[in-house]
């Protein structure tokens, strides 16, 4: 039986063909463009569909005809798309960083208890999530709101072209605001605060539940078995975090595009805790489990960033940009101190005005130099989020790491010896798809239990271990990055509002 995962980002979507035992059989990917539209940060879901259907197809066609399968999605937060009563597309899908709304999601909640929001649905308060979209259509676009019939997120999108019907799992549900993570359903008291309608939203169920079958004619024309169970996924970083319950002892930690630690809560986070710091509650993909995320929004982007800038001229030679900083990086910690926050924080702040800041700098430092103290900005965000999360809610036997930004051997190093805790590769560089891909095998009883799935289909890489000289310099720089943030707060609401 083959397990289908179906990847879905923000830039681009991998379908990824699994065996039983966990081995790549086969994979696809397709990047797409983002529209700017002044500036604002959106997709077409049409266009994820056209792009998910090619990546199947390419990626079935490699592999010998198979009766039966099973198929689970993966996808990014936050992001929907509105539909009408014909299933017609009425609007862009705008990205978590998309500011819309926040003039009208400010004043929604000015009349709300910030407190009873954040136990009510884990998240504090923010821009970022769907309801700020929401409010802003109907504010700006009132003619699009009417016709709405459907908002679904990202993966509800996917299942329902799949022939799903209209179905969410908890933890994209969550990343609405408008979801009680407790009570797994829709919330009353915010949907009448806010005067969204219930019947709008998808019907949540569990992460990892079976909901249905692939139509016969979308099976058919994508080259899928014959019989292929749609089995529920979720949320990226939770999806991908089920590679980590295989009783090894480790916490997911996704380095991409984002970074984000996903640790396995058995019990949610105090309100008055993701309040302070952001740290959402999310239903994990099995019952009655939570996870959090600890994050930064433009990890992946801050080293793209650099590497554009400082290797030009290499890059148009054709040479490899991350290699070469990272052979002229200095061998021990640097004096320069890095806030790593290109666009905006993720947790503990939620800072939209947050900006990349560094400090320390004088003539002798090169490029190498700089590269270097964006790693350790970038390891000491996470120090600072671990030290807020609470250190014994990660597990001992320390990350267990994926994503692009893992392959580099350098960083995997600095991170060890800040963190001050072992960092392991999974081997499997696509997190995401071998989540879906466990979530499948437990769902249709190939292994007793998702622990068992991912325990037989996960392989980790030798651990990299941290050194205690590098870590004591640290642990003294961690002291004086810990005031970093309110340090350059002034100067980047300066420079955030000199952007505008």
């Amino acid at each position: 039986m083959y397990f289908i995962g179906i990847d879905l980002g923000t830039t681009g979507v991998k379908a990824v063909v699994f065996t039983e035992d966990g081995r790549i059989a086969a994979m696809a990917y397709e990047a797409y463009r983002q529209e700017a539209v002044k500036g604002k940060r959106e997709l077409r879901a049409e266009a994820l569909w056209e792009s998910c259907e090619r990546v199947l197809a390419a990626a079935m066609g490699k592999c010998p005809v198979q009766e039966e399968g099973a198929l689970c999605v993966s996808s990014f937060g936050e992001g929907f798309v509105c539909l009408d009563g014909n299933g017609r597309e009425l609007t862009p899908v705008m990205l978590l960083t998309d500011d819309r709304g926040a003039e009208e999601f400010g004043q929604a909640v000015r009349e709300l208890d910030a407190g009873r929001i954040a136990e009510v649905t884990g998240l504090k308060p923010h821009i970022s999530y769907s309801l700020s979209k929401i409010l802003y259509l109907r504010s700006h676009r009132p003619e699009i709101y009417k016709k709405t019939e459907h908002i679904l997120l990202m993966g509800d999108h996917l299942y329902h072209k799949l022939g799903g019907g209209y179905v969410t799992d908890y933890s994209m549900a969550s990343r609405t605001m408008l979801f009680d993570v407790h009570q797994k359903r829709w919330d009353p008291w915010l949907l009448e605060k806010t005067g969204v309608e219930a019947a709008l939203f998808s019907r949540p169920v569990q992460g990892g539940s079976v909901i249905g079958e692939v139509s016969r004619a979308v099976a058919e024309r994508l080259s899928l078995p014959r019989k292929t169970w749609l089995v529920m996924g979720g949320h990226d970083q939770p999806v991908a975090a089920v590679a980590s319950r295989g009783g090894h002892g480790y916490t997911m930690c996704s380095m991409g595009t984002s970074e984000c630690i996903t640790p396995i809560l058995q019990k949610p986070l105090s309100g008055s805790h993701v309040l302070a710091c952001g740290h959402p509650n999310e239903p994990f993909m099995e019952p009655d489990v939570y996870n959090t995320l600890a994050y930064n929004v433009t990890s992946g982007l801050l080293t793209e960033w650099a590497a554009k800038v400082f290797t030009k001229k290499e890059r148009e030679q054709g040479r490899q940009a991350y290699q070469i900083l990272e052979r002229e990086m200095p061998k021990k910690p640097t004096r320069i101190l890095v806030l790593p926050y290109l666009h905006g924080s993720g947790t503990p702040y939620l800072d939209a005005e947050a900006r990349l800041s560094m400090l320390g700098l004088d003539e002798a430092d090169r490029r190498g130099d700089i590269y270097r103290g964006i790693l350790e900005g970038l390891c000491m965000d996470q120090k600072l989020n671990i030290e807020k999360l609470g250190a014994d809610r990660l597990e001992p036997a320390g990350l267990l790491v994926t994503g692009g930004s893992s392959r580099s051997q350098a960083w995997l190093q600095i991170k060890a010896d800040v963190l001050e805790r072992p960092i392991h590769r999974l081997e499997c560089a696509q997190a995401g798809a071998l989540g879906c891909a466990i979530l499948c095998a437990a769902a249709l009883k190939i292994y007793p239990s998702l622990k068992e799935a991912a325990g037989a289909m996960v392989q980790v890489g030798t651990a990299v271990e941290p050194r205690k000289e590098e870590s004591q310099i640290y642990r003294e720089k961690y002291e004086i990055y810990k005031t970093l943030y309110e340090d350059c707060r002034r100067a980047n609401a300066y420079a955030a509002g000199f952007q505008r």
